[in-house]
């Protein structure tokens, strides 16, 4: 899983891939008028989310390859 990122669309976390391709992808969040806060608060949560998943598949790759080269 070398070179896992995430992938934005329209300036929102869109999914995260690898070299094979896409893991995840993050559902569509819609933008109404006079929901503005809600429509922020859902996209802050994506970016938490994303970089949370991002940070775990990184330590778990690390932890992998640490195993196997012992």
């Amino acid at each position: 899983m070398e070179e896992v990122q995430i992938t934005y669309k329209a300036n929102k976390p869109y999914g995260i891939r690898d070299k094979g391709g896409f893991l995840f992808f993050f559902p569509h969040v819609s933008k109404w008028s006079e929901q503005e806060e809600r429509y922020r608060e859902e996209v802050q949560e994506q970016y938490a989310l994303a970089d949370d998943l991002l940070g775990f598949l990184k330590s778990r790759e690390e932890a992998i390859h640490g195993l196997s080269q012992n």
